[in-house]
């Protein structure tokens, strides 16, 4: 049950009518409103890179999802983290063993003292604790105050599930908690646990396998080395369990990648359709594969494509400049004005369709 005793979980500190379900690997769904929107695992990298490197700290710090607002900038609170635990009890001294750990000033102050540096000053007070016997759901609130950051409420809560564990740490600001509370709360009570289909042991065994192949994959890629590639994006699809949905997305997306480089434009296709049906609404998918339909001149189609681009990144990204862009350029081909898009995505930073824009648009 140590497992379930993360001395790093306010580490986080700097780094919410459902409309977004958060399908996560280990068989949880958590409810989102439209409100809400993922932040891509590349963004979620490199925050959390920096929050170590911010704070001198020496440990491990990784979270396998995060949900802010739509508007906001990347992890500007309030925000959600969700991290698995590979562990899991039905033994009630065991969930009280985790109260206690959690209630504990001392023992959760040892913590705060083991992540303070000459730059980073934290103080807390325990807050209210909430459980659920019938969910076997635990939530803690603390109150912080960090020197880099103001005063905080954080609310970590823990669904000790059938086959894991799900973590779910929520950050805001102190004056903000009364309007975030319930929302958080509601956040919380929306999870469902539906279990996983692949037995734990295998699902470990798999999915570091293909971990290992899918990184194989990037470096081979980074090198240029194509087929290589595209050969151990394959082996990752392969080996990646069922409850991998977002990695697979990846595996997929990134051999799509590869396979536009030898312009293989078909292929790509088909591999960013099934990177969009793990993901749904994966703008980077729409958009490339948008892309590999206006190379075989199905301009209606990329429509369409560019348009969902536009509609999933909601102007956040350079995806959205590049999507009008070639949106554009496909109307054009069948006789639409394109002009507005080409307008709208030299605004974005897209000056690629300059040229496209002053000789078929003045």
């Amino acid at each position: 049950m140590k497992t379930l005793f993360p001395l790093f979980f306010l580490c986080s500190i700097f780094l919410a009518k459902s409309q977004t379900i958060y399908k996560n690997p280990l068989g949880f769904n958590v409810s989102f409103d439209k409100t809400w929107k993922r932040l891509s695992k590349e963004v979620l990298q490199q925050k959390t890179k920096f929050i170590k490197t911010h704070m001198e700290y020496k440990g491990n710090i990784q979270y396998d999802a995060c949900f802010q607002k739509i508007g906001n900038a990347d992890m500007d609170y309030p925000y959600i983290l969700f991290k698995n635990f590979y562990a899991t009890t039905t033994n009630e001294s065991e969930i009280e063993k985790l109260k206690e750990f959690y209630t504990d000033k001392f023992g959760v102050n040892k913590v705060l003292e083991s992540l303070e540096t000459e730059k980073v000053k934290m103080e807390l007070q325990i807050g209210k604790t909430y459980y659920d016997k019938r969910k076997q759901l635990l939530i803690f609130t603390y109150d912080l105050n960090l020197n880099v950051k103001g005063n905080l409420v954080a609310m970590v809560g823990f669904y000790v599930g059938k086959s894991a564990t799900l973590q779910i740490l929520c950050y805001t600001y102190a004056d903000e908690f009364k309007y975030d509370q319930k929302e958080f709360l509601d956040i919380i009570n929306s999870i469902e646990d539906n279990g996983m289909k692949t037995n734990m042991s295998d699902y470990l065994k798999k999915h570091d396998q293909a971990v290992l192949y899918y990184n194989e994959g990037l470096k081979q890629s980074a090198n240029n080395n194509i087929n290589k590639a595209i050969e151990n994006y394959t082996l990752a699809i392969n080996t990646y369990p069922i409850e991998d949905k977002f990695q697979l997305s990846e595996a997929y997306y990134n051999r799509a990648l590869n396979k536009r480089k030898l312009e293989n434009f078909n292929g790509a296709i088909a591999d960013y359709t099934k990177a969009i049906e793990f993901r749904p609404g994966y703008y980077k998918a729409y958009n490339n594969r948008g892309f590999a339909y206006l190379m075989l001149e199905k301009y209606s189609t990329a429509i369409y494509d560019f348009t969902m681009t536009i509609k999933f990144d909601n102007y956040q990204t350079e995806f959205t400049g590049m999507a009008l862009g070639n949106r554009g350029i496909a109307k054009l081909s069948i006789g639409e004005d394109g002009c507005e898009d080409l307008k709208k995505a030299i605004k974005e930073g897209n000056q690629n369709v300059k040229s496209i824009y002053y000789e078929y648009c003045n």
